[in-house]
């Protein structure tokens, strides 16, 4: 029989945890390789956390939530990219939209904006599976757009 898959709200708050020390924030714990791989790691007492991605402009990566002793429990795929050359000040906003999330969110909270930028995600599904599709806009220009794809992995029963 197969097991009821649900994100418990140990998961959520470790993500949340993990977001707001991520990408965008002053104490990120990053890893920069030669080859061009970004790696970003956060752990506590009961998780681990890996967001490794590619490139700068486009890029492309993926997250994931491991049990400790290893074990994947949770994971998202993404790639996104700026429309046009401003590509410093979209990323400093995403960063600051990244770090600024709320329980239950695998990304940035809808609705967030400055005085250039505003912020646009829409997720269908929960994060025990989920497509989700995250836009800035200057004014009703979209000028960047990424996607992601995540959910639990390996929770099946025998």
């Amino acid at each position: 029989m197969k097991r009821e898959m649900v994100v418990n709200n140990q998961i959520k708050e470790f993500l949340l945890s993990a977001n707001t020390r991520g990408y965008g924030s002053a104490d990120v714990n990053e890893e920069k390789l030669p080859n061009g791989e970004h790696i970003i790691r956060f752990s506590d007492d009961t998780f681990e956390f890996k967001d490794i991605y590619y490139g700068g402009e486009p890029y492309a990566g993926q997250e994931v939530i491991f049990e400790h002793g290893g074990k994947a429990i949770w994971a998202m795929q993404y790639r996104g990219e700026v429309a046009g050359n401003e590509v410093s000040a979209i990323y400093a906003f995403l960063g600051r939209v990244l770090t600024n999330t709320k329980l239950g969110l695998p990304r940035g909270v809808d609705g967030y904006h400055d005085s250039e930028f505003s912020y646009k995600f829409r997720m269908d599904g929960g994060l025990e599976s989920f497509t989700a599709e995250e836009r800035i806009l200057r004014g009703d220009e979209t000028v960047y757009s990424a996607k992601f794809l995540g959910g639990l992995v390996d929770r099946g029963g025998e």
